[in-house]
């Protein structure tokens, strides 16, 4: 795996912890208006990131080809080849 993916990944674990605490914490400013603000509105807004989940895959299904569409695990594992090796799978190495 590529140390930069790694690193990424570590960096936005780190931002979510940070922002975690911020926004649990009543007497910090960004706390305050995340309390009053977002947290009466995350049940609607995981209702709507469920919805448009749910139509993001109803279209990759709808748009698949018939022989793509009950063979997840191929068309899955060739992706995770190409990312593997760091490009697209027609790019002659």
């Amino acid at each position: 795996m590529d140390w930069l993916f790694l690193a990424v990944m570590a960096a936005f674990v780190a931002a979510a912890v940070v922002i975690r605490r911020k926004a649990r914490n009543p007497e910090d400013p960004f706390g305050r208006w995340f309390q009053n603000r977002v947290k009466p509105r995350l049940p609607g807004l995981a209702t709507a990131f469920s919805l448009a989940t749910l139509l993001i895959w109803a279209a990759v299904y709808v748009t698949a080809s018939e022989e793509d569409r009950g063979n997840l695990t191929k068309t899955f594992k060739g992706w995770f080849k190409s990312v593997d090796e760091g490009g697209q799978k027609d790019d002659p190495k």
